[in-house]
């Protein structure tokens, strides 16, 4: 396969992640402007795909025209949950040593190997739960932006498992940091705010139309 051909493919697997109406009226138009702007058929860079990933969320994030406000920043606070979430997973990667250590210094000498043992097993599932919970935040915004009255339940469902998680997370015998335990009560508040506002007047409103009057919402593939 040629180089230009080679390249095209690329470019339309990034393509892939736009609404399928927006790509079906422009995307030949934006291929052509993004391979006449490579050089000599060299490969997407990083700040490209970036700018076309971007983009394309924007797009499947972006609340639908009429939209209230309780759901625009309902939506928009679940965007905010999932960079908070993953910066939750940068600071257990981060703080696995000091972790341990605090931990060791709270246990006798005797109970160093099962003190290890528990902050290894507690902070591998914190990262998978946090790597879940990025994807989960996102999927949440995503249909509560095209409209999904389900959603809403699986909001107030997610701020329910915060809340048990956090229970536990004091009960543990693992010494969180403190960063860690300022990241995720942040996270918390978020879930908490989004529940609140998606069950307002409003946003029961717009999610449970009456008959005959409900709301024209404009086709976010568009």
């Amino acid at each position: 396969m040629s180089k230009p051909a080679r390249l095209e493919r690329e470019y339309r697997r990034l393509l892939v992640c736009y609404p399928r109406t927006y790509r079906r009226e422009n995307e030949e138009e934006i291929l052509a402007v993004l391979l006449a702007c490579a050089q000599d058929g060299q490969r997407p860079g990083l700040a490209v795909v970036a700018d076309l990933i971007k983009g394309a969320m924007r797009m499947r994030l972006r609340p639908a025209a009429r939209t209230p406000r309780t759901v625009q920043a309902a939506v928009w606070l679940l965007c905010v949950g999932a960079a908070a979430q993953l910066a939750a997973l940068v600071i257990n990667v981060a703080t696995i040593d000091s972790v341990e250590s605090a931990a060791a210094r709270r246990y006798p000498p005797w109970a160093a190997a099962a003190v290890h043992h528990v902050v290894t097993v507690r902070m591998v599932t914190n990262r998978v739960e946090e790597a879940i919970g990025i994807g989960v935040w996102l999927l949440l915004a995503w249909a509560l932006a095209r409209r999904r009255n389900l959603a809403r339940f699986a909001v107030a469902a997610w701020f329910g498992l915060d809340c048990v998680d956090m229970f536990q997370a004091g009960r543990s015998a693992v010494v969180e940091a403190p960063l860690n335990v300022a990241v995720g009560t942040v996270i918390w508040l978020l879930a908490l705010a989004a529940s609140v506002l998606l069950f307002t007047w409003a946003s029961n409103r717009y999610y449970r139309p009456k008959p005959g009057r409900a709301l024209v919402v404009a086709d976010l593939r568009h």
